[in-house]
């Protein structure tokens, strides 16, 4: 027991809060909401929050790194705009996803060349980035452009599975849970089994101890900020999906959602130490927060927001304490 607590390493205690929080939120709406006690609750809370959990998972590996990314919202809308207006004329929607994925990869790319090259702050950078990229969605299209294609219909409709679960009944998980999910696999398999996974988190853990190491400061900087470009523009295509329209205006705040989500998910925001199984967490988390205010009824939607909040400051809260109080040789 004694090298056990020897090598517990105080910073992961954002996660172990994470854990027990979502299983006390989720028992607690088990305990007096009948509607949470199906496996279509579940996978709505997947579904609603497919676009922002993808968005999520690429921010995961940002912070990690010790950076940030405010331009994932504008980037989400910038897909949609696309793949609304080359579907309306007439281009087949698979072909569209792919040019929107382009974009917001190439977005992304560019974003982490600025920040590595020139040493430009994340912070700066991405927010220059979100206002060129919503800019850039209102020249695309200044109104929202309805998608209606064949495939896209099936899409939609079709694509997917039906689950069922002894005791928690029987669903259909749709493509845009599909997608999350598979994000989320992606995701996983990044951050543990592979070097880019490692180099994101020596980076993030001591950037200077990582160059010293070998670490492609450069290479690692410009494929992260390309991920999470890409992640935004996949999160534009699971919200084209949801609404069958592109829409220059949505995402607004997104990428705030997606930051909170991985910070309570138990990610550090000096970077070097969280998982994408955490954001997952943290995820389902703020899913979980909105489904029951919106079962209870008694409180106004703006409580989202306030309780997101003060589950973000004490987060926050706890990090720094954490920080401030580990040894200095660590």
């Amino acid at each position: 027991m004694a090298i056990t607590l020897r090598s517990w390493d105080r910073r992961h205690l954002p996660l172990v809060v994470t854990a027990v929080l979502l299983l006390a939120l989720y028992s607690g709406a088990l305990a007096f909401y009948d509607s949470t006690r199906s496996l279509r609750f579940l996978i709505d809370l997947i579904k609603g929050n497919a676009a922002m959990g993808i968005c999520a998972v690429g921010m995961t590996f940002v912070i990690l790194s010790g950076g940030i990314d405010l331009s994932v919202g504008s980037v989400v809308a910038l897909t949609t705009v696309l793949v609304g207006t080359l579907v309306a004329g007439g281009y087949h929607p698979l072909l569209a996803f792919c040019v929107g994925l382009a974009v917001s990869l190439l977005f992304g790319a560019v974003t982490g060349c600025l920040i590595h090259e020139f040493s430009l702050p994340p912070f700066l950078v991405t927010l220059a980035g979100m206002f060129f990229a919503r800019g850039l969605a209102f020249v695309v299209s200044m109104q929202p452009v309805s998608i209606d294609h064949p495939t896209f219909d099936w899409i939609v409709d079709e694509l997917g599975f039906a689950l069922l679960i002894p005791g928690l009944g029987r669903t259909w998980v749709a493509a845009t849970a599909l997608l999350f999910l598979s994000v989320l696999v992606v995701g996983v398999i990044l951050q543990r089994s592979t070097s880019f996974g490692r180099n994101v988190l020596a980076i993030g853990g001591d950037r200077q101890a990582a160059l010293l190491m070998g670490v492609p400061l450069g290479v690692t900087t410009v494929c992260l900020y390309a991920l999470s470009g890409l992640c935004a523009g996949l999160g534009g295509i699971a919200t084209a999906l949801i609404d069958s329209a592109g829409k220059p205006n949505i995402g607004a705040g997104l990428e705030l959602e997606a930051i909170a989500s991985v910070v309570i998910g138990g990610t550090l925001l000096t970077g070097g130490v969280g998982s994408v199984v955490g954001t997952l967490m943290g995820v389902m988390i703020t899913g979980i927060v909105r489904a029951v205010l919106n079962l209870d009824g008694r409180l106004p939607s703006p409580w989202h927001h306030i309780t997101i909040g003060l589950l973000l400051l004490g987060f926050i809260v706890m990090q720094q304490v954490l920080i401030r109080s580990a040894p200095r040789g660590r």
